[in-house]
């Protein structure tokens, strides 16, 4: 694994687990491979022993280990209560002061990101700019997931393809025999590193993003985002949505 890949690992986990948790583990990886056995051996919480084992798996180094060490104590730091909730809208001009039109937000959270992307979605198309920034988001070793509406799934949806052909993505579904009768994926979301989140009525469309009247809230800072991410990545551990690639 690169520097890179390890410290991406570390701040993975940290968001995973509870802080005392990634304190523990800290202390117990600075030790290394036996250190981690014997927390394996110590905890009953399945996530810990899957967090443990992913780190042994990595072969790391004694510097690795101090490296990994310091990464996971160092995410815990960078949580801090929300430093902001911006409105953010598409459409007519009130006349007072408001924040950036949805598609230029979109572009700049997915520009900033450095280690992961979350987009969920109803109605996604293949919008060039938002596309653009995906794009060079994988050419930079951001790790993007799709969570996208299906025919497949939901015959009552009228989308016709796969959006975003050719973009290295993990993508996910919500399969028909998961779902109650009638349900749809109907949620709106993107988050950015698991510390900025996008929640709002906007499909990512071109009528969406630039003229209909659509309203979000851009969240910077605290639990909110991470707990997103969390609540996808259980989702998909139970089996409620299905990895297609």
């Amino acid at each position: 694994m690169t520097t890179a890949d390890i410290v991406r690992l570390a701040v993975q986990l940290s968001r995973e687990l509870p802080q005392q948790d990634v304190r523990r583990l800290a202390i117990a990886v600075r030790e290394g491979s036996l250190g981690l056995q014997k927390f394996v051996a110590s905890t009953a919480g399945v996530a810990v022993r899957d967090a443990c084992r992913r780190l042994m798996a990595a072969e790391l180094t004694g510097q690795d280990c101090d490296l990994v060490a310091g990464a996971l104590l160092g995410a815990l730091e960078v949580d801090p209560q929300i430093a902001a909730i911006d409105v953010v809208w598409t459409g007519p001009d009130s006349g007072l002061a408001t924040s950036r039109l949805t598609s230029a937000v979109v572009v700049d959270l997915i520009d900033q990101a450095t280690v992961d992307v979350l987009l969920v979605g109803y109605a996604v198309h293949t919008e060039p700019t938002v596309a653009a920034a995906l794009r060079r988001a994988a050419d930079r070793n951001v790790d993007i997931t799709l969570l996208l509406e299906r025919h497949t799934d939901n015959e009552k949806f009228s989308g016709a393809g796969a959006a975003f052909p050719g973009l290295v993505a993990q993508r996910l579904s919500w399969p028909a025999d998961e779902r109650p009768a009638g349900a749809a994926l109907h949620a709106k979301v993107l988050v950015v590193d698991e510390r900025r989140a996008l929640i709002g009525s906007a499909n990512v469309t071109g009528a969406a993003l630039e003229r209909n009247l659509e309203c979000g809230l851009l969240l910077t800072g605290g639990p909110v985002p991470g707990g997103i991410r969390n609540h996808v990545r259980h989702l998909v551990w139970r089996g409620v949505l299905r990895k297609l690639s």
